[in-house]
């Protein structure tokens, strides 16, 4: 590929865009991070990414064309969440908070879920119908351990329980009353279950670190020069 036809002109987008082609390879168990150096896993990753869109590119009365299947992208909101989560906290407006927290969690359950589906041979159809058909609760406990992952912590479990449980709350308002006097009690409840959805964030990125990486990404992504 030379380098007016390469896809990845903009040196400002390279380590990023790079870093989701390295990701989705590992995610999807494409490189052997037993084997490999973190260098080792980076240039694998990327040199067969791009062999394929090579194989995938033509030049048509000199202009490069590529195939409608060439690369097919998807937009990770997971970063924007949580920007917009902590800007909630900050403000004080925990409702918010919980809503951004909880699109998140959802976000990284359906991930990390398509990431094992994958990895354990199931046809990526298969998966996605598996990941649009179950209720929460199933993702979290007997769809996670078929897929060969340790059960998550009963705790975790309860703090992910709780985070949906108010944003559903949150967002399919029945419009029910409650007592003036238990108000700020309430208000108290709503506060550490955005609270918790902090702390939770923390947890869950540590777990698909290790589960997915081996405890490797900050790692892989400083080959790349890029930090947490």
């Amino acid at each position: 590929m030379d380098e007016e036809s390469a896809p990845f002109g903009d040196e400002s987008l390279k380590s990023g865009i790079f870093w989701g082609i390295v990701d989705q390879y590992v995610r999807r168990g494409l490189v052997d991070l037993e084997e490999l150096t973190d260098e080792e896993v980076i240039n694998t990753a990327l040199l067969d990414f791009l062999r394929h869109t090579d194989a995938q590119v033509a030049t048509i009365e000199g202009k490069t064309t590529w195939s409608d299947g060439d690369v097919h992208v998807v937009t990770d909101h997971c970063d924007d969440l949580l920007k917009k989560a902590v800007c909630a906290m900050h403000a004080d407006e925990h409702w918010f908070a919980i809503l951004f927290y909880a699109t998140w969690l959802e976000h990284w359950v359906n991930n990390a879920l398509m990431s094992l589906s994958v990895r354990s041979g199931v046809p990526e159809g298969v998966a996605v119908a598996l990941v649009r058909g179950c209720s929460f609760h199933a993702k979290i406990k007997d769809v996670w351990t078929s897929l060969k992952a340790a059960p998550l912590e009963k705790t975790h479990i309860r703090m992910m329980t709780d985070l949906m449980e108010f944003r559903n709350g949150f967002v399919h308002y029945k419009w029910q009353s409650r007592s003036i006097s238990d108000k700020d009690a309430y208000d108290q409840r709503v506060k550490e279950v955005a609270v918790s959805a902090q702390n939770l964030v923390t947890i869950l990125e540590e777990l698909e670190d290790q589960l997915l990486f081996s405890g490797r990404r900050k790692a892989l992504r400083a080959q790349l020069g890029l930090n947490e």
